[in-house]
């Protein structure tokens, strides 16, 4: 009797350690934004890759589509895809990306965060898609902008992942 009662004790904890490990949709989006602003903070990643005069840090599981242009790239990690833009009219302090993205009103954002330092204006944005379990992310800086619609699990990651690819942009 005591051994089934501490089976069913042991269950309920595990249980609830493993429930207390998925992050709300809330609490994704807050992380993840703080994350970005730490790394837009810190100093650029070294790069690992160059497309054509574009030269930029990805992390090991991120690949570029043989299809990529050097100033519309697009990334895939797994089955994810994500789209870099690069605008080298732009200057590091252009809000032209962040503006575009106020005056669309076809965008639900949920939350954003801006940054500025040094001469630099970064932001990062999550909008609602149609799907319910879907959000597009976008992270920018400059005249870069990466965009990705991503599942709610793995936003706080993709936004961490993607703000340290565009941080890292540099144009020969």
């Amino acid at each position: 009797m005591s051994h089934t009662w501490l089976r069913a004790v042991g269950l309920m904890l595990l249980l609830l350690g493993l429930s207390g490990c998925n992050q709300s949709v809330d609490e994704q989006i807050k992380n993840g934004l703080k994350t970005t602003e730490t790394v837009f903070a810190e100093e650029p990643e070294k790069h690992t890759d160059s497309i054509g005069d574009v030269e930029l840090y990805l992390p090991s599981n991120f690949k570029v589509d043989d299809s990529s242009d050097a100033y519309n790239i697009l990334v895939t990690k797994g089955k994810e895809s994500y789209v870099l833009f690069i605008n080298d009219r732009e200057a590091a302090d252009s809000k032209l990306y962040y503006n575009l993205l106020k005056e669309d009103s076809s965008k639900k954002i949920i939350e954003e965060n801006t940054y500025e330092k040094d001469g630099i204006f970064g932001f990062s944005a999550v909008s609602k898609t149609d799907n319910d379990d879907e959000y597009e992310l976008i992270v920018s800086s400059g005249g870069v902008k990466m965009t990705t619609i991503s599942p709610a699990k793995h936003i706080e990651d993709n936004l961490h992942e993607m703000t340290k690819i565009v941080h890292s942009v540099k144009i020969k």
